[in-house]
């Protein structure tokens, strides 16, 4: 009579190895997503109705979430311009914070909106 180990144990080492590999590929999965990220926008939520915002944004300083995996500085700043160019100011870069925004633009960025400055 030959044994094979416990009763039931080759049952468990193949639910073991389906559920390890169902948690490989679900790991894949999002760090695949999360390296795709998400456009680069401007965190200017706002209640319906109001006129103030309940995002990060102001009139005074943009605060833009992204993803430093799928934007560049430039685009950053490109749309720091854009928002601070409706109040007829420039941007100059603040601040940053880590893990303040989404899984997919995890980052956020302060840019204030100051004055031009003046041409001799």
């Amino acid at each position: 009579m030959v044994s094979r180990g416990l009763p039931g144990t080759e049952e468990f080492l193949t639910i073991s190895r389906r559920r390890l590999t169902d948690a490989a590929g679900l790991l894949t999965l999002i760090i695949l997503l999360s390296a795709c990220g998400t456009a680069p926008y401007v965190d200017s939520r706002r209640e319906a109705g109001q006129r103030e915002p309940v995002g990060a944004s102001t009139a005074d300083t943009v605060a833009i979430c992204y993803s430093s995996q799928s934007t560049t500085p430039e685009e950053l700043h490109k749309l720091a311009e854009s928002e601070c160019a409706k109040t007829g100011r420039t941007p100059v870069l603040a601040d940053q914070a880590d893990w303040s925004c989404t899984l997919f633009a995890p980052t956020r960025i302060f840019y204030h909106c100051v004055a031009k400055p003046l041409k001799p």
